[in-house]
């Protein structure tokens, strides 16, 4: 035996002394579910891996219980805890141990109170934890049901057995039972090896070369994997909850149709099956990049398939299923990822955790939070000696995943499980999820060439929103003719003039542009777009003479002269200088004449459609005569209808180009884009008080809107619309959602989500969403969406070809265009990563020395200079790499999702190397230097990013508690991993410490609360 002193677990417990244990190494799968029930003690008995069978027949309950305990003896497993020993999760072994078997009498109850019983331990024993270092993590109990029907329910934890164990474990009990009853002897045998023998025989076998070419393949299969967006329906902050279990079948001709499909496909049926689960996960996340979790036996070792222990092992399989891949084509896609996976299989999860690491948080499982299954028939019943044992199905209890699919046998079809986490999602989301599993898979049978993003078929057209009616004929002229001379104010840096004063300006501009004989519905104007009230007086003008208004370059000088573009045949340029043109034919406005048009050659949008979209926002926003709105310049373009609200319905308009914005007047509004409201509210500027705000941009990060919500004034959402329509996609109050809910649409507009062949796409399916109007049927908005149970919309992320950059949203083939017209690039593709950075890869052309990295390097700087002055500052790439040729889809563009993952970047600023600032900090930085064997690192430094894994933060946390005395919750070193973070935590604990009452002084406190007349009483008590 070994002995040595356990300092207890990561989330604190007594000191033990395992003298009398044997104290082994661990498996590494061990080790991580050890860690994983420190970091979250809730999870412990989410691990308890809980089963019945049911004894009929006469029953020695003595026999019984010494055929457990023969059972315990055979298997060290079932006598084996884990825990901290000299800073590293153990087995501790105890040489013997006895099991008790409760017995609980409900003979005599009526059937149904029998069965609510046995469902009722089931559930408390379930939900109960184990002592993980207080071996054996084993319980049972015995139910009497009647004299010869008896259920035994069996716990035991997932650190020392599987669902393969299980078997073993009923099998071995029923032959020691067997033997007791006939020979007076349990007849076990000593196993040929244990579990402690198989762990060190893993880890000879999982070393040099071989383990090297796992790490090969496994780096390269998960390279870039990114955690689905499932369609929860609470915050997952808010932790997990208990099991729930849904099931649907799939009948015998449906599963013949699937095995032949198979056959075709040359996989087998747990592989098309694992097909439509995947494709329904990239249905209801948007996500064509899948990865789920399949469990493995993990029994490699020959003489392993008789013993009780953890030896499961879990395999990530990714696919990228295209939603013009065909279902059939999508099911070899599957197939290949399979095959990969399998023949890889040796690979130890946590070991492919440490490897492959992923940015994630607290509340996701590493890799992957769905798990797909297809295990074997259950075993039959045994004989015991005048018994017979069948399993019992139990409810499900706890929840170790988000989703979890098993597929089951069930006569001559398949039963189709989810077991769901009640804490994120409602039955109603979870039973989603399944039938549209269930559909995807008879659909595709019936046409296995439907891509996979138009399974299954939405509803009918009959179910899709009317289009709207057309809105009334008006122009924003008249709807200023409405408005008093003096109601309302602009105020902007360049002037403060009433409306009647800018409406003169706007007059004589308006006639200057007639008597050149630029109006009429042939014209297009483009100005600067400055928000100024130059800009609104250009705006007025062009709109007062009938003429279509664009916004073009920036210009240093200002000015309300005109000449012809020389890059837009037909189209005139408000800028400076004298006007030399021949004068143009003078046309008449009308409502549906064009009057602004945000791009050249794109969409137009008509004085009445302008008009209409002024109306619908200010109606949704509540804008009156007594408000006043201040809108904010963060050097956007501002939207034409959010400059002329407020000259149309509001008191007066502030136009703020200061940095930071002012603080006053008050106003009713304040009006921004997502960047400039991240600037502004980082700056600690203060919006006016009383005000609402608004934040209409494409990206609505979830900490922009939390600083949003922090400032305590209410928050308006919304998000940019095409053009046309002028109106917001949404536009609506911020609510619990963070911003993920786009609200209703505008009066005139409706929402339609789309899928892949432009057919209405399922509720909790993810779409494209469009806008409809009278005018525009379907209009794309840039955004992917699904429907919620109550109608609304969630929204999931960019549309096609956009991706979100920061707090804008960028087209991908915008940017590429721009990197291939720079001299030297033959090709090039754009992609984000998890941090919104914009990454892009280069192909350079025969012209471009880049055989050596250095070479590469220097290509890679050209291209970035000469892309900053093409490109708007956000568009810029923050990393470029460079490749000798691009993935290419089977359309010849990019294959984006097949791009690697960014080229490493050295670290930047002075922060992994800055010096400690106090005593804590230096103590917690030399643990850190310790413990990460790396001397150069800063109180800043990140543990994780410098190389540490869960191992060794519970080897640091238990350095800490030796050199403070004090424990660290986990949760609490995960939220700031750095020395400095440490430091910050262990300062609290101590401060804690130091505000707790010594003995003394709690008797005192309680004996302060105790009337005269109660102390009389305890002392007459005591003497």
């Amino acid at each position: 035996m070994s002995s040595s002193s356990y300092v207890g677990g990561v989330g604190g417990g007594e000191a033990r002394d395992y003298g009398d244990h044997f104290v082994l190494p661990a498996a590494p799968a061990q080790r991580s579910l050890w860690f994983v029930c420190q970091l979250d003690p809730s999870s412990n008995a989410a691990y308890n891996v809980i089963s019945a069978v049911r004894l009929a027949g006469p029953l020695d309950v003595v026999l019984l219980q010494r055929a457990v305990n023969a059972v315990v003896v055979r298997h060290e497993s079932l006598r084996t805890g884990v825990g901290l020993v000299d800073g590293d999760p153990r087995q501790v072994v105890l040489p013997e141990a006895l099991v008790p078997l409760p017995v609980v009498d409900c003979s005599g109850l009526p059937e149904e109170e029998v069965r609510a019983r046995v469902t009722g331990l089931a559930r408390e024993q379930a939900a109960m934890p184990f002592a993980l270092d207080v071996p054996p993590l084993l319980r049972l109990v015995l139910v009497k049901e009647a004299e010869q029907r008896h259920t035994l329910i069996v716990t035991i934890h997932h650190l020392v057995c599987d669902s393969w164990s299980m078997d073993v474990f009923y099998a071995d009990l029923a032959a020691a039972y067997r033997g007791l009853r006939e020979r007076g002897d349990a007849g076990l045998t000593e196993p040929p090896v244990q579990y402690a023998d198989y762990v060190g025989w893993l880890e000879r076998q999982l070393t040099g070369e071989r383990m090297e070419r796992l790490l090969g393949y496994w780096r390269t299969a998960l390279a870039g994997t990114a955690p689905l967006e499932l369609p929860v329906d609470r915050p997952r902050e808010q932790g997990r909850g208990g099991g729930g279990r849904l099931e649907e079948r799939l009948d015998a001709a449906a599963v013949a149709g699937l095995e032949e499909l198979a056959t075709r496909s040359g996989g087998t049926l747990f592989m098309v099956l694992l097909t439509g689960f995947m494709a329904a996960l990239s249905r209801v996340t948007g996500q064509e990049d899948v990865a789920v979790g399949t469990p493995v036996a993990g029994r490699h070792h020959p003489d392993s398939e008789q013993l009780v222990g953890f030896f499961a092992n879990t395999l990530v399989l990714r696919a990228r299923l295209s939603p013009w891949q065909g279902f059939a084509e999508a099911a070899e896609t599957v197939r290949d990822a399979c095959v990969g996976a399998f023949s890889h299989d040796r690979m130890p999860f946590d070991r492919l955790v440490q490897e492959v690491r992923r940015a994630g948080t607290l509340d996701r499982n590493p890799l992957f939070d769905v798990m797909f299954s297809m295990p074997g028939p259950p075993a039959p019943g045994a004989e015991l000696a005048g018994l017979t044992m069948t399993p019992v199905e139990l409810p499900v209890t706890a929840a170790k995943f988000d989703l979890w699919l098993t597929v089951l046998p069930d006569g001559d079809g398949l039963r189709l499980q989810l077991d769901y986490d009640r804490g994120l999602y409602d039955e109603p989301t979870a039973a989603g999820v399944l039938d549209l599993h269930r559909r995807i898979l008879l659909e595709a049978l019936d046409a296995p060439d439907t891509p996979v993003g138009a399974l299954p078929a939405g509803p009918s057209a009959d179910a899709e929103p009317a289009p709207a009616a057309a809105p009334a004929a008006r122009t924003v002229p008249q709807l200023l003719d409405a408005r008093g001379a003096d109601d309302v104010v602009l105020s902007s840096a360049d002037a403060v003039l009433t409306l009647g004063e800018l409406r003169e300006w706007s007059a004589a501009l308006a006639g200057r542009l007639r008597a050149e004989g630029i109006a009429g519905p042939g014209v297009r104007v483009t100005t600067p777009p400055v928000p100024s009230a130059g800009l609104l007086a250009v705006v007025l003008a062009v709109l007062d003479v009938g003429g279509c208004v664009a916004y073009g370059r920036r210009h240093d000088r200002a000015g309300a002269f005109v000449r012809r573009a020389e890059d837009e045949p037909g189209g005139w340029l408000i800028t400076t200088g004298p006007r030399f043109d021949p004068a143009a034919p003078v046309a008449a406005p009308g409502p549906d004449d064009p009057a602004w048009q945000p791009t050249e050659g794109g969409p137009v949008l008509t004085h009445r459609e302008l008009a209409a979209g002024l109306t619908a926002v200010a109606e949704r926003l509540g804008v009156t005569a007594e408000d006043d709105v201040l809108l904010l310049d963060g050097g956007a373009p501002p939207s034409p209808v959010h400059l002329l609200v407020p000259l149309v319905y509001a008191r007066s308009l502030m136009l703020s180009g200061l940095n930071p914005p002012p603080a006053g007047p008050p106003s009713a509004f304040v009006l921004a884009d997502p960047p400039t409201w991240r600037r502004v509210l980082t700056e600690g500027w203060a919006p006016p008080a009383g005000t609402r705000l608004v934040c209409v941009g494409e990206v609505l990060a979830p900490d922009l809107v939390d600083m949003l919500v922090r400032t305590g004034h209410p928050v308006v959402l919304g998000r940019p619309g095409p053009v046309p329509p002028a109106v917001p996609a949404a536009l609506a109050p911020l609510d619990a959602w963070h911003g993920r809910r786009l609200g209703p649409p505008l009066p005139g507009t409706a929402h339609r989500l789309l899928d892949a062949r432009g057919g209405p796409v399922p509720a909790g399916v993810v779409g494209e969403l469009h806008l409809a109007t009278a005018r525009h049927p379907d209009v794309p908005v840039g955004l992917r969406c699904r429907r919620t149970r109550d109608g609304g919309l969630e929204v999931v992320g960019p549309g096609a070809g956009w991706m979100s950059v920061g707090d804008r949203a960028v087209r991908s083939a915008a940017v590429e265009q721009a990197l291939r017209a720079v001299p030297g690039v033959a090709d090039a593709a754009v992609t984000a990563d998890a941090d919104r950075r914009l990454i892009a890869w280069l192909v350079p052309d025969a012209t471009v020395p880049a055989g050596t990295e250095r070479e590469r390097e220097a290509f890679a700087a050209m291209v970035r200079g000469r892309a900053r002055t093409a490109l708007p500052g956000y568009e810029v790439p923050a990393v470029l790499g460079v490749l000798d040729a691009l993935p290419k889809a089977p359309d010849g563009t990019p294959d984006r999702g097949a791009l690697p993952p960014p080229p490493v970047q050295p670290p930047r600023g002075p922060a992994d190397q800055a010096p400690p600032r106090n005593g804590v900090e230096r103590r917690t930085l030399a643990i850190f230097q310790e413990v990460l064997g790396r001397p150069a690192v800063g109180v800043h430094a990140d543990f994780f990013g410098l190389g540490g894994h869960s191992l060794l933060a519970a080897k640091l946390l238990s350095r800490v508690r030796a050199e403070f005395g004090l424990q660290v919750p986990v949760r609490d070193f995960f939220r700031l991993p750095t020395p400095a973070g440490l430091a910050a935590v262990l300062e609290e604990l101590e401060r804690a410490r130091d505000r707790r009452p010594t003995a003394d002084e709690a008797v005192l406190a309680q004996l302060a609360g105790i009337s005269d007349e109660e102390i009389d009483q305890i002392l007459r008590h005591l003497n």
